[in-house]
């Protein structure tokens, strides 16, 4: 329930004050004006339903790469089991592997956006693995295994910028700025319409109500602004991309003989 309410903020809590006072003022002092809300909402509605749907369109494209990053850190681990490196060599990779992860996520859930060097100086260590062994491996395997290395860190570039990039914070300022505009005036053409024979409660209601909608799509847009936030209902689950891979079961000797056949005539043929 928490993470459903966690649409309304102290945001809310100023407008639902702004709408009283105005209400309440207009209605006292007898304030009507006549205005043109047609403005008003082009200026609340066009950019608050473009920076929703970028905000949407980033969400989605970082579960897109946390996929990538997570399949490509599989493919090079597996493409690891399968060389001649020894038990030992395989489980330093699973260990740089597996902090990786662990920084990567560190980062994205994390309420900092500029200090991503422990996840760079991460992503680094598994290229000076493959580095340091390249004699161990075959060249055919060696060029996948860099392959899967560029959509590694091509994914992982995509998220940190994900994570310390929002959509223009102009437009943003654009709507929060008309939504509390529209609130200070609305109850003043409201009653110009309608004419002051209605209740008090009648103008707060739905100048309030207005309100409240207009500032809860608002915030709605803003939790969507970290797709990482676990603060709402939207955040994506970063833990679930985590690495996971198993290790290959012990190969017996006859599979080992036969492998090692299979790998002199594949270095015979490069």
């Amino acid at each position: 329930m928490k993470k459903y309410l966690a649409v309304f903020d102290y945001r809310t809590l100023l407008l639902l004050l702004l709408s009283f006072v105005s209400s309440y003022t207009c209605y006292h002092f007898q304030l009507s004006l006549y205005l043109d809300f047609l403005i008003v909402g082009l200026l609340i509605a066009f950019p608050l339903t473009l920076t929703i749907k970028e905000a949407f369109k980033r969400r989605e494209k970082a579960l897109q790469y946390l996929s990538l990053f997570k399949a490509s850190l599989h493919s090079v681990f597996y493409s690891i089991q399968n060389t001649k490196l020894d038990q030992e060599q395989k489980s330093e990779f699973r260990a740089i592997a597996t902090a990786l992860t662990d920084q990567l996520s560190a980062y994205l859930l994390s309420e900092s956006k500029t200090n991503s060097n422990e996840v760079a100086a991460a992503s680094e260590r598994v290229a000076l693995f493959i580095n340091k062994h390249k004699k161990e491996l075959k060249s055919s395997l060696a060029q996948k295994i860099l392959l899967f290395l560029f959509r590694l860190n091509e994914s992982i570039e995509f998220l940190v910028a994900t994570k310390k990039h929002r959509t223009p914070k102009t437009l943003r300022l654009i709507v929060l700025f008309s939504i509390f505009m529209f609130t200070m005036f609305y109850p003043a053409g409201f009653l110009k319409d309608v004419g002051f024979e209605v209740a008090f409660w009648q103008v707060f209601a739905s100048t309030a109500f207005k309100s409240l909608l207009l500032i809860s799509l608002y915030n709605v847009q803003a939790l969507l602004e970290d797709p990482f936030d676990q603060r709402g209902t939207d955040g994506i689950q970063v833990n679930n991309f985590a690495f996971s891979a198993s290790d290959f079961p012990p190969v017996t000797k006859k599979e080992k003989a036969e492998k090692n056949s299979i790998d002199e005539e594949d270095d015979l043929l490069d």
